[in-house]
């Protein structure tokens, strides 16, 4: 479920973009699923404008294919969600080459500032506060180093990373918090090879994140896959 405080700062067309696009992704509205403008509106309760706002974000995204007669679901495949995660490999490794000939000092303080509240959201159970800190402290390094067509990319797939990585952190504080203490450390090491300019490790450790958060999604999708059928 999307949390109050991540719409706070939206347009009405992007709050409906973000709560459509948790549906999509979650599989609550299903894959081929047609959707007119009026029912949305009936949805959401606006006038047909917002409506199109957010219908053009999706649609942006691949998420939603226009029709004459309304908007068609495209759900993410298992292969839309490994060239995702493929993406992110390339952003942040190409983030860390670049960081690694500079000082690093602020960067490794925040790192550590962004880990530290992911703790303390796994504290008070909150799934969507660590999701939300979780890609905030991969953005860090992203944004580190003042690269501008690189944030651009990165901000194109952020949305749905983040929507990603809120369904995995909710299944994981329902049915296994204790998990938590090993992506705990996972984030440590981060740091560690970060902090040491660690090629190697750091390519390990990237990896060791992003797979687990990657087969957490499948098993999920995989599941729901199965009901459905």
């Amino acid at each position: 479920m999307i949390p109050k405080q991540w719409m706070d700062q939206l347009s009405t067309g992007e709050q409906i973009a973000l709560d459509l696009r948790y549906k999509i992704i979650s599989k609550q509205i299903k894959d081929g699923e047609k959707l007119s403008e009026n029912t949305l509106a009936q949805m959401y309760k606006v006038s047909r404008s917002p409506v199109r706002d957010a219908v053009k974000i999706l649609s942006n995204d691949k998420l939603i294919r226009l029709e004459r007669m309304g908007a068609v679901i495209m759900a993410l495949s298992e292969n839309d969600i490994k060239e995702l995660y493929d993406m992110r490999l390339m952003i942040e490794s190409f983030s860390f080459e670049k960081i690694r000939k500079k000082d690093i000092s602020k960067v490794v303080l925040e790192l550590h500032k962004k880990l530290e509240m992911m703790k303390v959201a796994v504290k008070f159970n909150d799934a969507a506060e660590f999701a939300m800190q979780d890609i905030l402290f991969h953005q860090t390094m992203i944004e580190s180093i003042h690269h501008k067509q690189l944030e651009k990319l990165w901000m194109s797939i952020k949305p749905t990373m983040l929507i990603l990585n809120l369904i995995s952190m909710e299944e994981r504080m329902k049915f296994n918090k204790g998990d938590f203490e090993r992506i705990f450390k996972n984030h440590h090491e981060y740091i560690t090879t970060v902090e040491q300019r660690d090629r190697k490790g750091y390519k390990k450790v990237l990896h060791m994140n992003f797979d687990d958060v990657h087969e957490e999604i499948d098993d999920l999708f995989y599941s729901q896959t199965k009901e459905e059928n």
